[in-house]
């Protein structure tokens, strides 16, 4: 048994309800000898997996020789410490049953370890679901998982803290500052899209240095993406050509000064035809700092920054995945671990 961390209760399995799932295929080999998996829950995520759906999950586990604990929390910070205690306790494997802010903590917990995580798709977004093909209900995603591979991955670095898929600074991040939980959790990503359109009628582009390994630029700057992953706010991609085990981040620059500039880029964006604009830069780096005139919001994986953080880095190999063993992206330039 893994001891409590902090406040979060974890959840013995037989304290979940029954239920019976069907999984309309053959065992697979797994790339796993201990068979335990920590899954990680937050309730209070929008769009939050049902009970039921979860025990058939559980059931699944335990149908094929799993044993899981089941860890749900109550505060920020409890994803974290959960998944630094799995690690410690070398738990081969865990789930995060929660939107990416959850996911996002548990992989700080996790980063540099030999423990890999998943998710059972539980959010407004899910945007690592979505690239791994796991927007499936919670016995299918925990299925593909355990059955899967495992990958070794980077993840960025902001300031203190690893991303998995995303850090942005301005115009973006401005529109996630203005989205409060109790908004996204009655709108869901609605919320995101009223926010957006009244930033894009009232932010104003500042000054921003920026020093990407080293080449400097300096211009009046609308936003800034440094991206590990492709898809963007589950809509579209402005990295779309980032790959996730290279060690390096793609980082887009959007240039410009008011709300036309705002609304054109937005456009293009949406098309994904913004490269082909003068005003957006595509670099790919291991280094980036940043500097503006004036206060640069800031947003990492979705979760609003306190502080804007005045370096982001590449933390190569940081993360183990496990990944679905049928799925081919070109998200991976290297073949999986081998069993």
């Amino acid at each position: 048994m893994i001891p409590k961390p902090g406040a979060s209760r974890l959840v013995a399995t037989c304290e979940l309800p029954q239920a019976t799932v069907t999984i309309a295929s053959e065992m697979m080999p797994g790339p796993f000898e201990r068979r335990e998996v920590v899954v990680i829950v937050n309730p209070a995520a929008h769009n939050a997996a049902k009970r039921k759906a979860l025990a058939a999950a559980n059931e699944w586990l335990r149908d094929h020789g799993w044993k899981a604990e089941w860890a749900e929390t109550s505060e920020a910070g409890e994803a974290k410490a959960v998944a630094a205690m799995a690690a410690e306790h070398r738990v081969p494997l865990v789930f995060v049953c929660g939107g990416d802010g959850t996911l996002n903590e548990a992989v700080n917990g996790l980063a540099g370890s030999e423990t890999a995580v998943s998710v059972i798709p539980s959010g407004t977004v899910n945007l690592w679901a979505r690239e791994m093909g796991l927007l499936k209900k919670p016995a299918e995603a925990v299925r593909l998982a355990v059955q899967g591979v495992r990958r070794r991955i980077d993840l960025g670095r902001a300031g203190s803290r690893y991303f998995l898929s995303q850090v942005s600074f301005g115009v973006d991040a401005a529109v996630v500052q203005r989205v409060s939980h109790g908004m996204k959790g009655r709108l869901g990503a609605a919320a995101y899209a009223l926010s957006a359109a009244r930033q894009a009628m009232a932010y104003r582009g500042s000054r921003v240095t920026l020093s990407l390994d080293g080449e400097t630029r300096s211009a009046r700057t609308l936003m800034v993406v440094a991206g590990n992953t492709r898809i963007y706010a589950g809509l579209t991609k402005i990295t779309p050509d980032a790959i996730v085990d290279d060690g390096q981040l793609d980082v887009c620059v959007y240039e410009g000064r008011g709300r036309w500039d705002t609304v054109r880029l937005a456009t293009l964006t949406l098309l994904r035809r913004h490269q082909g604009s003068s005003r957006v830069q595509l670099k790919r780096v291991r280094h980036l700092r940043i500097a503006s005139e004036k206060p640069f919001p800031a947003q990492l994986d979705g979760e609003a920054l306190a502080d804007s953080p005045a370096e982001v880095s590449v933390a190569a190999g940081a993360l183990w995945v496990m990944t679905p063993r049928r799925l081919r992206s070109p998200l991976f330039s290297l073949p999986p671990a081998p069993p």
